[in-house]
């Protein structure tokens, strides 16, 4: 029988109302902890990041303004060192009525990232909405990409970070693909087992060629599936990737509840549709996947959130849950009760892994809006329980 440990909800800091679309942590400061960057939808909103004194537990969660004059922004968002200077830096897109890409440069290190950020502009879109961005060396040539969703021009584009990011708009970007229907959800990995990342996207994998100049070669391992989000992981030890796939925005699709299934890779014909298997049918939007080794075990395991209704009516319970890998099955462990999370992704404190994420509720909505809706929560195993964990599991 599976042991599967107790996981706490921490409120690491309560904000005034607002729409928070993003969430993304990272080591803003340089001080060697992770800081937590939080964006509301419009510039009135907020884009800020939140951090305390890493040598007191006790410190309080401080938030630092970023910018505050931005157009909108979407789900998503990166951390990194565009400019290469040494620290990080953050790039993001707009929500649908948004046509921007930009980017923040980090004051640091002549600077304070206490101080606004300068805010750039990377792209245009032909249309609103970037749901997603990643950066990553996909084609191999040494130098950082960032592939982004333009939803809905049903687009996914690339742009070579340039040596002088401060250009704007950047230059040369490039259409990867074209899709019959909006997607959503970005991920690099080695899917075809050749030792080079290969990009995920939506219901696809994407392959670079360097024949012709490059290109990307389309792979659909699914279809159907509205919304995605993605994850990957070697979670059978099979020595092959297996993609788990949420629909994180089924309610905005006509769907009552989204699905979430783990599909996995054929062991020959990639051109071949994956098998999968349903884990759930019934979450309402589970909008955050994350793989980490959640019990430290020494296998990955799975975090599952549900956004919810963004009007706080819908009658569904939501819960946080956790797929605990046992013997290379995921088992499924609810860890939180009637609570909501969006974007929520890995974060450490104090050297413990643990999930860091925000829920998301419209300011219009009529629901009762309590503390929680505006918090910020980190989820985390109690480090008494690591041991008996591994013993009997």
């Amino acid at each position: 029988m599976s042991v599967f440990p107790t996981f706490h909800r921490h409120s690491l800091l309560t904000l005034p109302p607002s729409e928070r679309v993003l969430c993304v942590p990272g080591d803003v400061d340089g001080d060697g902890a992770d800081e937590v960057v939080i964006g509301g939808r419009l510039g009135a909103m907020g884009l800020w990041w939140i951090d305390r004194d890493p040598r007191d537990p006790n410190a309080p969660w401080i938030p630092h303004l970023i910018d505050d004059a931005y157009d909108r922004i979407e789900a998503g968002g990166v951390l990194f060192d565009f400019d290469g200077d040494g620290d990080l830096d953050f790039l993001s897109g707009g929500d649908w009525l948004g046509t921007k890409i930009y980017w923040w440069e980090n004051p640091a290190p002549n600077g304070s990232p206490t101080e606004r950020w300068t805010r750039r502009e990377v792209f245009e879109l032909p249309i609103g909405q970037s749901h997603d961005q990643i950066v990553a060396d996909v084609d191999g040539d040494g130098q950082p990409e960032v592939y982004f969703w333009n939803q809905r021009s049903r687009t996914l584009f690339v742009v070579t970070v340039p040596d002088d990011p401060r250009v704007s708009p950047w230059p040369d970007v490039r259409v990867v693909a074209t899709t019959e229907t909006m997607e959503e959800g970005l991920m690099v990995a080695d899917v075809d087992g050749d030792g080079r990342d290969e990009l995920l996207a939506g219901q696809s994998w994407y392959k670079y060629l360097k024949k012709n100049g490059g290109m990307y070669e389309r792979h659909m391992f699914c279809n159907g599936w509205v919304s995605t989000r993605l994850a990957t992981a070697d979670f059978d030890g099979d020595g092959m990737i297996e993609i788990v796939v949420s629909e994180g925005d089924a309610s905005l699709n006509n769907r009552e509840y989204g699905r979430l299934a783990q599909f996995f890779r054929p062991a020959r014909d990639l051109s071949r549709r994956w098998e999968y298997e349903v884990l759930h049918e019934r979450l309402l939007d589970p909008h955050s996947l994350v793989v980490g080794d959640f019990d430290a075990d020494g296998r990955p395991d799975l975090f599952v959130g549900e956004l919810g209704d963004p009007n706080g009516n819908h009658k569904h319970e939501p819960a946080v849950r956790i797929f605990f890998n046992r013997a290379g099955r995921l088992v499924e462990h609810v860890i939180d009760r009637n609570i909501t999370t969006h974007e929520a992704k890995l974060m450490t404190i104090d050297g413990k892994l643990g999930i860091v994420g925000k829920p998301y509720r419209n300011l219009a909505a009529t629901a009762t809006r309590g503390p929680e809706v505006d918090s910020i929560h980190w989820w985390a195993m109690e480090e008494s329980q690591k041991a008996e964990v591994k013993r009997q599991n």
